[in-house]
């Protein structure tokens, strides 16, 4: 057993159930589409021969009474969900234990079922139309019967619901990654439009600008290498919008998260960088707005 300030211990070792399947927002709404369903499962198709469990009921009689019952159930499972977190903050469950715990649901379901018959007479009806039985024999037979009905009826609204809550989670992770800043690996296209170099951004130093080409400076196992790529400095700048690496001068790009202060006086800026390999750059008047923005937005994104 392993204690990483809860104990974690997978019964079978199988994978990891995701979080969102045991958030309550998430578990809500899989208990109130499942009692929804159910509802309309139970009065559409009248399992367990439930039309005769009461003499000469009637449909609104029936609705009310099943109802009632789904109702009840919906009850149960809350307070097995109840359970289930309470239990995983002790045990991690993986996918196997959450398929048992819903299965063991059924069970206590149907089970829960059959003595709702026996209360209202159902047993005994069971009995008189089949001659020669016991009444264990009976019950067993009538929690057979509930314990396939209630696997089916929980069957589909248990499998769209996992459905839709992991199509849920991929939809909010895409947008997650989407609306999170430039990846960190950056790419740079030459002229042509074709990449020609690929590195982590916090690799970069600077950029400059050497005719129609320009010089990458980049960290290279703790050196300062180069690399020389066909374009334009204005192109690179247009391919980087996105990302720390911003014009300050005509001939430079810097990468912002290499910056740890800018200090201002009365006509210019001063930019100290967190390595001195970088020097002798400076930022133009042209640029100085833009820095200073760019600064407070990708200040501190350094890895």
């Amino acid at each position: 057993m392993e204690k990483k300030g809860k104990y974690i211990f997978k019964l079978f070792g199988n994978k990891d159930l995701p979080t969102y399947f045991l958030e309550r927002r998430n578990v809500v709404r899989m208990i109130v589409f499942t009692t929804f369903y159910s509802l309309v499962f139970i009065n559409v198709f009248r399992p367990f021969n439930s039309e005769n469990w009461i003499p000469n009921i009637n449909s609104s009689s029936y609705f009310l009474y099943s109802s009632i019952l789904v109702i009840v159930g919906m009850v149960v499972v809350s307070l097995s969900r109840v359970l289930m977190r309470f239990f995983v903050k002790k045990v991690q469950l993986g996918f196997f234990e959450y398929i048992l715990w819903l299965v063991f649901e059924a069970i206590l379901l149907a089970a829960f079922y059959v003595f709702i018959g026996h209360e209202v007479g159902f047993v005994e009806n069971y009995m008189s139309e089949n001659p020669g039985i016991t009444f264990w024999i009976a019950m067993f037979d009538i929690y057979k019967k509930a314990a396939a009905n209630t696997f089916w009826m929980l069957l589909i609204p248990y499998t769209i619901s996992l459905l839709y809550l992991s199509n849920e989670d991929i939809k909010k992770r895409l947008v997650e990654s989407e609306n999170k800043p430039a990846g960190r690996i950056i790419q740079f296209k030459d002229e042509r439009g074709e990449i020609r170099f690929s590195t982590a951004l916090e690799n970069i130093l600077y950029i400059e600008a050497a005719d129609n080409y320009v010089n990458i400076k980049y960290v290279n196992n703790d050196r300062i290498s180069d690399f020389i790529l066909r374009n334009k400095l204005k192109n690179v700048e247009e391919d980087m919008a996105n990302t720390p690496l911003k014009r300050c001068h005509r001939s430079y790009m810097i990468n912002l998260v290499h910056v740890l202060s800018i200090k201002h006086d009365q006509t210019d800026i001063g930019i100290e960088f967190d390595t001195t390999s970088i020097k002798g750059i400076t930022v133009t008047k042209t640029y100085q707005d833009s820095i200073i923005d760019a600064f407070v937005k990708y200040s501190g994104q350094k890895q």
